[in-house]
């Protein structure tokens, strides 16, 4: 839930309980006929005290309290700007920092293993080695090459290439892609002995955004199936992504077994994703059925954030 519907909530309560609050005064005046007690009251000491005079200070003081209200509103509005603009620098100097490390690892680390791995691939073929050594050399070569495909994969994680070169809609493709590779390799959930099918539907275009948004969208997918991969056990994804006139909507739902959202609400990366989305000004909800006796509806996490907020964003 993000502060801005905290804050509503918390707006929508406080107003209840002054109808509450309005209708029990009224209740109570009515039932001992308070209306006439006071006019009674009120003609004993008229001449003592002018009645009268009391409205225009109880007025004058229902314009204070409502002009009060008024500033507190504008002041909480704006401390939820600041706020939504301070995590949304928290989160620029994060991807930043991690497209530097993407970077470094890239050119420095990569080129150290290709070396590594070109070195001791003359080694195995120098005629002069004898037969341990190219054994040991043709081990170098493994171990290189599996370093260097677990740096790929993570500066993939830390920074997608994609992203920067093809778009949103590419990246996210990409993404999915990649999920569906590693599905075909294992070629089956461990827990669930089925194989793992990912749908992604793009409706409208999502490659109009600037890179504050391209980045907070691509990481709450990027997160969510990752959620899916460790804890569903699901054998259907489906990512849904619509870019509507009035909104951007992201849903991705699994056929798991859920979870307790009590129990794992700061846990599963959610925090992250829910961080993302308040700093868009958007809402973030999760639904999850943890029961699997009553048919493993699954986790379903939706997001939807504003036009208004996007162009905002993109100015």
């Amino acid at each position: 839930m993000t502060s801005q519907k905290i804050y509503w909530r918390k707006v929508a309560l406080d107003s209840l309980w002054v109808i509450v609050a309005f209708l029990s005064v009224y209740a109570i005046s009515s039932h001992y006929n308070f209306s006439d007690n006071f006019y009674t009251w009120a003609r004993q000491y008229e001449q003592s005290v002018d009645v009268d005079e009391w409205l225009p200070a109880l007025l004058a003081s229902l314009v204070a309290m409502l002009w009060f209200a008024k500033r507190r509103i504008n002041e909480s509005r704006i401390l939820i700007k600041k706020n939504h603009a301070l995590l949304q620098r928290v989160l620029e100097v994060q991807e930043s920092e991690r497209k530097r490390i993407a970077r470094d690892l890239h050119d420095d680390l990569g080129q150290y293993l290709s070396a590594i791995n070109a070195q001791a691939s003359s080694l195995m073929m120098d005629n002069d080695c004898s037969v341990s050594a190219k054994l040991t050399a043709e081990r170098i070569v493994s171990s290189a090459s599996h370093a260097f495909h677990a740096t790929h994969h993570l500066i993939r994680a830390l920074r997608p290439v994609a992203l920067d070169d093809l778009g949103l809609a590419a990246a996210l493709e990409h993404l999915v892609d990649s999920w569906r590779s590693l599905s075909s390799v294992s070629n089956m959930n461990v827990t669930s002995q089925n194989p793992t099918s990912y749908h992604l539907n793009i409706r409208g275009n999502i490659d109009q955004f600037n890179e504050t948004i391209n980045i907070a969208v691509f990481r709450v997918v990027q997160e969510a199936l990752n959620n899916v991969s460790k804890h569903a056990q699901a054998t259907r994804v489906f990512i849904h992504i619509h870019n509507q006139p009035n909104c951007l909507s992201i849903e991705i739902k699994d056929d798991g077994v859920g979870f307790n959202l009590s129990k794992q609400s700061s846990g599963y990366g959610l925090q992250g994703m829910a961080e993302r989305i308040d700093a868009l000004g958007g809402d973030l909800t999760i639904t999850s059925q943890a029961d699997v006796n009553q048919g493993n509806t699954g986790t379903k996490i939706y997001v939807q954030i504003n036009t208004v907020t996007l162009n905002e964003l993109a100015q």
